[in-house]
């Protein structure tokens, strides 16, 4: 193994090669390299000279050890508890991968929990109707106001109105206007709801299926007979 510093004679290339084999010389000189690696290890070795003096330093080992008497190496027997000893090591390792695994799977009902009660109330909010107060439009409101409610979702989605009315709005005594209402898409598109002609004191309720999805609604109007915008709802 080379020090940080070593590395830096080599040029950035041999330097990058060398990391891949600065351990395998000792491995090297031993003989334990499988054929392919030691062919790689010798490419390296004719090019690198950190790897060659290392080699050259230690080239001698293989020949000692071939010397050396096994036979006077004596075994050293285990002791007596050393196989009990391990024994409980792994109980209690078990015992400590058994809670971790334990933990674990308790934070992972309480995430699903979670996630399923947070997907629940979001298509509780995507599906159930919300009643939505339309604005008036221009300086001067003409007495009419209305809610929205958007029932159901997709193809189903359907527009319910509530309208009322405060007054005359400024009209010719004798004279009540139609209404109608408008559904605007994200694209500008319209389409008419539906128009009516209220009765005096009376509140008008209507609901149409929409031709959009409600996420594809961009705003609702009501419009009087002379094509005056009068109530609007943004989306």
């Amino acid at each position: 193994m080379t020090g940080p510093d070593e590395s830096d004679r080599l040029a950035p290339e041999l330097a990058a090669e060398h990391a891949r084999y600065e351990f395998d010389d000792a491995a090297y000189l031993l003989g334990a390299l499988e054929p392919g690696q030691q062919a790689a290890f010798e490419q390296h070795l004719a090019r690198c000279p950190l790897c060659q003096e290392r080699t050259a330093r230690f080239g001698d080992l293989p020949a000692v050890l071939a010397r050396a008497d096994v036979s006077a190496w004596e075994p050293e027997l285990p002791p007596d508890t050393l196989l009990p000893r391990l024994l409980r090591e792994a109980a209690a390792s078990r015992r400590r991968r058994t809670w971790r695994l334990g933990v674990l799977a308790a934070a992972a009902a309480c995430l699903v929990a979670v996630l399923a009660t947070a997907g629940v109330l979001g298509w509780q909010h995507a599906h159930q109707p919300q009643t939505l107060t339309m604005q008036p439009v221009g300086p001067d409101p003409e007495g009419v106001y209305a809610t929205i409610q958007l029932i159901g979702s997709g193809s189903d989605t359907r527009v319910k109105l509530a309208c009322g009315y405060h007054s005359d709005g400024g009209y010719p005594h004798g004279w009540t206007p139609s209404y109608r209402m408008v559904i605007y898409n994200r694209r500008g598109e319209t389409v008419n709801l539906g128009s009516w002609t209220p009765q005096p004191g009376e509140d008008v309720q209507i609901t149409r299926a929409s031709p959009w999805p409600r996420q594809n609604i961009s705003k609702i109007e009501v419009a009087d007979d002379q094509g005056n915008t009068v109530l609007r709802l943004r989306l």
